[in-house]
């Protein structure tokens, strides 16, 4: 997660090509979505008057209001949103670690294979693969991707434990 921010927030980090940024801009996307509950979770263990759990609650909160927001169109403003994203994907990083005691963000098994599907298909080129002339994706059919996918599905749905 901390490799995909750094690559918008070093000081000598080279800016994305647009396909680089959109795939990018999914990709914290997806780790926010799944680094706030994860977070909530750790940070909801703690007293109601603790400090580390309204830090944690607030930066939850500044994450779900980052992901909420659209750039406009201009490189400029797409490029800053993600680095908006790419910080709030650190600061999540830092209140896991703090309130874990410094160990690495441990997903479940559903949001494990989730993030394999994701990772793959924001990295391959035939799931990425563009029409020229429209720029819309060609819904390549993708023989890894659909591996990941089949064990996406089979994996005991931690959402549906709950509901």
């Amino acid at each position: 997660m901390r490799t995909a921010a750094r690559r918008l927030l070093t000081e000598d980090a080279e800016l994305p090509s647009d396909e680089e940024l959109d795939t990018l801009t999914l990709q914290l996307r997806g780790h926010l979505m799944l680094a706030i509950p994860a977070v909530e979770a750790l940070a909801d263990r703690l007293p109601q008057d603790d400090v580390s759990r309204a830090c944690a609650h607030a930066g939850v909160m500044e994450a779900r209001t980052r992901l909420s927001l659209e750039p406009r169109q201009a490189l400029p403003a797409r490029i800053a949103h993600a680095q908006r994203l790419a910080r709030s994907v650190n600061a999540l990083c830092d209140h896991y670690e703090n309130l874990s005691g410094e160990q690495p963000l441990v997903l479940d098994a559903e949001r494990a294979a989730l993030l394999r599907v994701w990772d793959h298909c924001l990295n391959c080129p035939t799931c990425t693969s563009r029409d020229e002339t429209t720029g819309a994706n060609l819904n390549l059919e993708c023989a890894v991707a659909g591996r990941l996918l089949t064990e996406y599905l089979r994996v005991p749905a931690v959402r549906g434990a709950s509901d």
